[in-house]
């Protein structure tokens, strides 16, 4: 028998006394156990939700020493100082940039389910894209050369490389923060470039798919999010293949093509740092 357990054999005589009765109670419930703290995963909230705070998001986080990636190790404890926040802020045009701060520490699934629960999107959603985009690894570098870490952020599309490449913590929360400006309706600009439909506020899908091709609902952005809702039904991060850390490619694909991407950056500074 445990020994976390009060077994019957250890009780106290039973009395038929109402008082003795209680203490024996009060008794097997200061002995026992806690019971496990169940942390409800992230949900994707409302249209226009602020973000939590990062200290309310951490305090939401299913704990566990589960990490399928002890590489990341180095990555995941460094959070960014004030002073390269502030250069982060000053150089990057993103709309929730205030949002972005990085100001957490866990096992790379624990960083996840941070970001997730700080800016309201689902949890299985985010770890999808990091299996699509990263295979959980920080170290991936891909877009021949341009795309740093877990959620590849990409350059020169977005600011601060040395940010995206060193901080799990920052990277996530970068793209935590504009997933939720594409689901807001934030983004307008994307209904005066290429679109499958025109943009609108509350579709999280359309906004996944923005972030790989730079545009809303087009064919490849349809592909990719393909792509991670399979990742997402099969958990593939839970799945041997994933645990063994080999992935099924070895060189990632470029997301879109230089006509797409000349396009993004033609429009304008705000929009091709909104623009992934």
């Amino acid at each position: 028998m445990g020994s976390g357990f009060l077994g019957h054999r250890t009780l106290p005589p039973l009395h038929t006394s109402r008082g003795a009765t209680l203490d024996r109670v009060l008794l097997v419930l200061a002995l026992a156990p806690p019971a496990a703290v169940w942390a409800a995963p992230a949900r994707t909230r409302p249209v226009g939700s602020p973000p939590l705070s990062d200290r309310a998001a951490a305090a939401r986080v299913d704990r566990s020493a589960w990490e399928p990636r002890p590489g990341n190790r180095a990555e995941n404890r460094r959070i960014p100082p004030r002073r390269e926040l502030r250069f982060f802020r000053r150089h990057s045009d993103m709309t929730y940039k205030r949002r972005v701060s990085g100001r957490f520490r866990g096992t790379t699934d624990e960083i996840i389910q941070w970001a997730a629960h700080k800016h309201g999107i689902a949890e299985d959603v985010v770890r999808a894209v990091a299996v699509e985009e990263s295979w959980w690894r920080m170290s991936t570098v891909g877009d021949a050369g341009d795309s740093f870490g877990l959620m590849q952020i990409r350059r020169p599309y977005h600011c601060c490389p040395f940010l995206a490449r060193g901080s799990t913590a920052f990277n996530v929360d970068y793209w935590g923060a504009i997933i939720r400006s594409y689901f807001d309706g934030r983004e307008t600009w994307l209904n005066t470039v290429e679109r499958g439909e025109d943009y609108r506020a509350g579709d999280l899908w359309g906004s996944v798919g923005a972030w790989f091709s730079g545009r809303w609902r087009t064919g490849p952005s349809l592909d990719y999010v393909r792509d991670v809702r399979r990742i997402r039904r099969e958990r593939t991060w839970r799945r041997r293949l994933f645990a063994e850390n080999q992935s099924q490619r070895s060189v990632r694909t470029p997301r879109a093509s230089a006509t797409v991407r000349s396009t993004i950056s033609a429009a304008g500074s705000s929009r091709a740092s909104g623009a992934p």
